[in-house]
């Protein structure tokens, strides 16, 4: 592989605005001048609030078991802007990112492409250039305006759907469900974890309009099957991605593959377990459902010692409903930014977590994950790193962790 300099992908991160471009328009002429790779694949497309990522990691890993070259596309990334596109488990090269750049940079421009439209088109063109059997192809934001819906799928997947991006998406449960309803398409089968009452009235009203089968997950499908994700809902995920498998047409999948493929599906940052004795755990759950997901599997664990949590949001997240619970749980909350243009500010961070003895502010995510450090004295103390996938970095850098190949 030949070796790249560091300039294709800061042009694709360059062009990363604070701002999130809705709309088909822009990625379907980018997919035109790429030749539209993405009507020769096989496509999987996921929608939701939670669980996107891990379901489709395991759908990718149960697919990889079966003996098939799998395509994975998710967001956001961790430390590399390479884990979005990945081939079994490997990350697209820099020199395919440089290629792809090489080639479409004029049309990026010309067009006024975003860095999700633009690496959503790389996807396409990676996974059509590697001839993969199938792609599972994560959606970014929402659904119906989502570049990845410009794809035409064999199966469509929604996880649970829960507020959030509420100034993009709506400031209601139900308008959030028809964003992501709108990953639906005529005559294919769409599959959906267990959902609020209200999510389900409008899935099933888009469903019907769309002539779509909605099918739910079947939560018995798990036999003797324990997912290698931690958590409760990693294992709804897991049930998730196991239904789906039942409904691809054209694939053969077994009982065995099924099971290999859940029990050893790595995805970082989820409820990670990144040391042990004192135990240090990471997880990206950044909205409030996501935290309180996390909190559910912390408190599972029967933590006797210290508990500290560095805490870091990004802007326009609202956690003050559940503020309560996350001062309950831990001893001692140092609440940070991170090197991202969308980061909550410490001071914007101490209006929702306010002022107690157990609150500490410090800007830098490093000098809070080591402060924290200094706290677990004892092999039972613990220590969460939550609330966004920007802690990736600082924790690759002090726990010296690499998230490349899955």
């Amino acid at each position: 592989i030949l070796s790249c300099n560091m300039n294709s992908k800061n042009y694709l991160l360059s062009i990363e605005s604070s701002t999130i471009k809705l709309g088909l328009d822009r990625t379907n002429q980018l997919m035109e001048v790429c030749e539209n790779p993405q009507n020769d694949l096989s496509i999987i497309q996921i929608a939701g609030t939670n669980g996107k990522g891990s379901t489709a990691a395991m759908l990718g890993k149960i697919l990889e078991c079966a003996g098939y070259k799998v395509g994975l596309s998710t967001s956001p990334h961790l430390v590399d802007v390479n884990e979005r596109i990945r081939i079994n488990g490997q990350p697209i090269s820099d020199y395919s990112i440089e290629k792809f750049v090489e080639s479409y940079k004029e049309h990026i421009e010309e067009i006024s492409a975003s860095f999700f439209e633009s690496v959503t088109a790389m996807g396409f063109w990676y996974f059509k250039k590697n001839n993969v059997d199938i792609a599972i192809m994560e959606t970014g934001l929402g659904g119906r305006l989502d570049s990845v819906t410009i794809c035409n799928p064999i199966l469509t997947i929604i996880t649970p759907i829960s507020l959030d991006h509420t100034e993009i998406l709506g400031d209601t449960i139900e308008k959030i469900a028809y964003e992501k309803a709108g990953i639906m398409k005529r005559g294919i089968p769409c599959i959906t974890s267990h959902q609020n009452k209200k999510v389900n009235i409008v899935l099933h009203k888009h469903a019907t309009y769309m002539n779509s089968t909605l099918i739910q997950a079947n939560q018995n499908i798990l036999k003797d099957i324990k997912p290698s994700l931690l958590g409760k809902y990693q294992f709804e995920n897991a049930c998730l991605a196991a239904t789906a498998v039942q409904y691809l047409k054209g694939f053969s999948v077994s009982d065995q593959n099924i099971k290999t493929g859940i029990e050893q599906t790595c995805w970082f940052g989820r409820n990670e377990i990144i040391q042990k004795n004192p135990t240090i755990i990471f997880d990206v759950g950044h909205n409030e459902s996501g935290i309180l997901a996390f909190l559910d599997y912390f408190n599972s664990l029967d933590n006797i010692g210290t508990s500290v949590l560095i805490l870091s949001l990004q802007r326009r997240k609202n956690i003050l409903h559940i503020v309560p619970q996350i001062l309950s749980v831990f001893d001692v909350i140092i609440c940070c930014e991170t090197n991202n243009i969308r980061t909550m500010t410490i001071d914007e961070m101490s209006l929702q977590i306010g002022k107690s003895k157990k609150v500490k502010y410090i800007q830098s995510p490093i000098d809070a994950i080591q402060l924290g450090i200094t706290f677990l004295k004892n092999h039972d103390d613990s220590m969460a790193i939550v609330g966004t996938h920007h802690f990736g970095e600082p924790i690759s850098n002090i726990f010296n962790k690499s998230f490349n190949t899955l």
